[in-house]
């Protein structure tokens, strides 16, 4: 596939479109060369319509976790102008060895710099840490941060909480080595997609160190793996559809229904291969379902949620308790994208558009 035109990601990054939903401030980005309402960007539609008509030719078969990894790919391109310097370590994490992958500007003459944690999505039994590293590669040129981006364990060979404690693992090396890494331990973020953002919110409600996080990216976030107290309401007519792409936006829509209407399977197989035999005691537990921590004290948080995803509802949910807790944040709907657009970073325009907002926040809340 084609790298997006650059100018197609500057015009949605330009687009300082807002709208009060439900007393929540939404920023509105739209769709950058279609002026049509309920139908997905070009790009998005020819990726997702081509995966969907295999999905349907395909015999119906239940819930496999190596299934699940064998189909869940990526592929994003590389859209830095500068050169990025990559190397790797290794820590340890439960009896584990966990490899986490750095990347820097390769000019950078600054001996101290603010870190950046990445984790990927993938229902947290799938994807891999390299499929992401051109989104980390494009924040680091654009921060001049140290980027990290780590190889948590997956579920179901580990279990929560094993993944939350790769990453708390991860921040305390981070800032017990700050000296020898060059890394200012004062300025630590997260960012991640989907459950990744998951866990980076876990690990955020879970450590306990003086290591502390100062700032959360989260994309197309996952924050209620329970969905059954009716806290929130979640209406297909809260998505705007156009006939023509009904079909195919509503399979894209399964993640996160609370109505009883989504691919109901894959929600129970994720949650049980996750928690295995917990879930009954963990499924609203804080650092699996933020949405019933206690949310004062959190960091500033950056949420890019996708027009057509099942959980941006629970999400939108998410911010308005953010919001009642005095907490600082910014949420941005991207228009015509589905969950895990960053999949597609550099082919699909709204996934560098929303990294590079991102970055921008980052610059404006660390001052650099």
């Amino acid at each position: 596939m084609n790298r997006c035109d650059e100018e197609l990601v500057k015009k949605i990054l330009a687009d300082d479109t807002h709208a009060d939903i439900g007393g929540l401030e939404i920023g509105i980005k739209g769709l950058p060369d279609d002026e049509r309402e309920g139908v997905l960007d070009k790009r998005e539609f020819f990726i997702r319509n081509a995966i969907f008509a295999f999905q349907k030719m395909a015999p119906a078969q239940g819930f496999n976790v190596e299934m699940m990894r064998a189909a869940t790919k990526t592929q994003c391109l590389d859209v830095c102008r500068d050169e990025i310097k990559d190397s790797s370590f290794e820590i340890s994490s439960d009896g584990r060895q966990v490899t986490v992958y750095r990347y820097e500007r390769a000019d950078s003459v600054c001996a101290v710099r603010p870190v950046l944690i990445y984790i990927h999505g993938g229902s947290f039994m799938a994807s891999a840490a390299k499929f992401y590293e051109q989104p980390c590669r494009l924040t680091a040129e654009q921060t001049g941060c140290v980027v990290l981006n780590i190889e948590y364990g997956l579920a179901p060979e580990n279990r929560y909480p094993a993944a939350i404690n790769d990453v708390i693992s991860l921040v305390n090396y981070v800032y017990e080595n700050a000296a020898e890494l060059g890394i200012d331990r004062e300025k630590i973020g997260f960012f991640g997609d989907s459950a990744g953002a998951n866990l980076a919110l876990a690990a955020t409600i879970d450590n306990k160190s003086a290591a502390k996080v100062s700032y959360l990216g989260l994309f197309y976030p996952c924050v209620d793996l329970y969905a059954g107290d009716g806290l929130y309401e979640w209406n297909e007519s809260d998505y705007s559809i156009n006939d023509e792409e009904r079909e195919l936006i509503l399979s894209r829509l399964t993640l996160g229904r609370c109505d009883g209407k989504g691919n109901q399977a894959l929600m129970a197989g994720i949650l049980m291969n996750y928690t295995g035999e917990k879930y009954e005691a963990v499924r609203k537990a804080p650092d699996v379902s933020p949405i019933y921590a206690d949310l004062s004290g959190m960091p500033f948080t950056g949420i890019f949620s996708a027009e057509y995803d099942g959980l941006r509802i629970q999400t939108e949910y998410y911010a308005r308790l953010l919001k009642k807790a005095g907490v600082p944040f910014r949420f941005t709907r991207y228009r015509g994208v589905t969950h895990a657009f960053l999949d597609y970073f550099g082919i699909v325009p709204q996934a560098e558009a929303a990294i590079l907002e991102m970055c921008g926040q980052i610059r404006e809340v660390w001052g650099i």
